[in-house]
């Protein structure tokens, strides 16, 4: 994912105009949450689906995410239900749509050709089986649009088109290779760059810019995935993305809910964008509320 998230500046007011009652608990209840727990759970991605995170005293790790937070909760369900489970991550730091398509991802990945072509070949194997696939993927698109606090518009432009058209086809080349038994569950992106909201009223404007572009991204990638009948896990929502208000304290002061939220579930206070271990936590229980 790198530093990404929000950086479309997207084309931006054209999606400015995008836009009961609780069942009784039976008893049988746990049986069919039992019954739907997956046996296999597929990661596919970027770095947040490979579990990045930058490290206090520098370096880096890698396998500490999101998706090993939701292998642990279904392999523990999958226990209680007394069968099998298995997980593998795919995801890999740095993953465009276009390398997870195509291949090329940068860092070293635990495949030869590309992401989507191990997942499909992955689904084949497990055609019948009951599984479940998480999918992020798209911030790395538009990685590079935003500098300095200044936004390339037209390459923003270019990562959301691409992000939508590209998305697409790897949700489709899913589908079509999925079984009856198989699960795909997106997630929009939260954004990093409220943390500017920190360094002064310019960071504050800028941080205000920041959160209407995210939002095309995350309308963008909301489109793709319904358009294919995947669930979209809110993880925008979950990170309050949208709420400038209310505030709350944070180190002796009083910010936006939003920039809180980004402060303490990322590493932005080292200037890493990725989620550290609660953020990664609250990623795993927004896909679990669509599972």
């Amino acid at each position: 994912m790198r530093a990404a998230l929000l950086r479309p500046a997207l084309a931006v007011a054209a999606i400015a105009a995008v836009l009961g009652t609780a069942a009784p608990a039976s008893a049988a209840a746990p049986e069919r949450a039992a019954k739907d727990t997956p046996r296999y759970y597929l990661a596919l991605g970027d770095s947040l689906a490979a579990g990045y995170q930058s490290l206090p005293g520098g370096g880096h790790e890698v396998g500490h995410g999101y998706a090993q937070d939701l292998a642990a909760t279904l392999g523990q369900r999958a226990k209680a239900a007394h069968h099998s489970f298995s997980f593998t991550d795919l995801g890999c730091p740095g993953e465009t749509t276009a390398s997870m398509m195509n291949g090329g991802c940068p860092y070293p990945h635990p495949y030869q050709d590309s992401q989507l072509t191990a997942a499909i070949a992955f689904l084949r194997a497990h055609h019948g089986d009951r599984t479940l696939v998480t999918v992020d993927i798209g911030a790395n698109d538009v990685d590079g649009c935003l500098s300095s606090g200044k936004v390339d518009l037209p390459c923003a432009l270019n990562g959301v088109t691409t992000v939508g058209k590209n998305l697409d086809t790897i949700l489709g080349k899913l589908r079509a290779a999925a079984g009856p038994h198989t699960r795909i569950v997106g997630m929009n992106l939260y954004d990093p760059f409220l943390a500017v909201w920190l360094t002064g009223p310019q960071g504050q404007a800028q941080a205000t810019l920041s959160v209407p572009l995210a939002d095309v991204l995350n309308t963008t990638i909301g489109l793709a995935d319904a358009a294919h009948g995947v669930p979209t896990a809110d993880v925008a929502g979950a990170f309050s993305t949208d709420a400038f208000s209310p505030t709350v304290p944070f180190n002796g002061r009083q910010i936006p809910l939003n920039v809180a939220r980004v402060m303490q579930w990322t590493n932005m206070s080292r200037g890493d964008i990725h989620a550290n271990d609660a953020g990664y936590q609250v990623i795993a229980d927004a896909f679990l509320a669509k599972i």
